[in-house]
């Protein structure tokens, strides 16, 4: 199985040649557009949503600490709402490109999660999408596709923390974290095609910090403790 070249795929707001999908795993077809400032990844990973979804989750862990498994969490219903609550907190100038980048980086991460054989709303698939993609920015390296399902598997068991969310929140975390995974996906594959272009080395910089922030903030592990195996995410001694 080839490896994944964006664990949690790559943003798209224009195609890198041909937009066919690839038959197994994701495919490297999408990468930030150079009109996309890094606004619109600090915006998605310092939104609002974002902290409130970690919210619940840290009181669900904490509550159920003793439990083996947690229960699986209501599927998500996708309805864009997520998406144009991301657009809105970005600055005037910037919204349009972002809503449109954001958009379509939503709708791609739909058709690679269909290939896997997962379910559209499934708040396990976001959790695992957005680690599987923080892991990718924080490492810099592609992420093996073999690992994704199971690391859907494992994020599944701690979705039952986020029971307690309404259905419109949610519809807006699921397609939340869809999009920070993707982000930081396409952030990875964007300077491995052209580790030398100006402003690569900043970009380096920056989804080396977000990545990592947003392991720490869903794992409570520091991001260079995390590994990735065949079980889903585990601490490196």
């Amino acid at each position: 199985m080839a490896r994944i070249r964006q664990a949690v795929l790559a943003i798209a707001f224009f195609v890198c040649g041909s937009p066919a999908l690839a038959q197994d795993g994701f495919v490297n077809v999408y990468e930030i557009p150079s009109n996309v400032s890094i606004n619109v990844i600090s915006n998605q990973l310092m939104h609002e949503r974002l902290n409130k979804t970690i919210h619940h989750w840290d009181l669900y862990e904490a509550e159920q600490k003793a439990k083996k498994a947690a229960a699986a969490a209501p599927r998500a219903q996708v309805t864009g709402q997520g998406v144009s609550q991301l657009a809105a907190g970005l600055p005037k100038s910037e919204a349009a490109v972002g809503q449109a980048a954001y958009r379509q980086a939503f709708a791609y991460h739909e058709q690679v999660i269909r290939k896997f054989g997962l379910p559209s709303g499934d708040l396990g698939v976001g959790l695992a999408s957005a680690v599987a993609g923080a892991w990718m920015a924080y490492n810099n390296k592609p992420f093996p596709d073999q690992y994704y399902v199971p690391l859907v598997e494992q994020m599944r068991q701690r979705a039952g923390g986020l029971q307690s969310l309404s259905a419109a929140d949610r519809t807006v975390t699921y397609e939340s974290l869809a999009v920070l995974g993707m982000l930081l996906a396409s952030s990875q594959i964007t300077w491995q095609r052209n580790p030398r272009a100006p402003g690569a080395d900043a970009l380096r910089a920056q989804m080396r910090e977000q990545g990592g922030q947003t392991l720490t903030r869903m794992l409570e592990t520091p991001p260079d403790r995390v590994g990735i195996g065949a079980a889903g995410v585990y601490p490196l001694r």
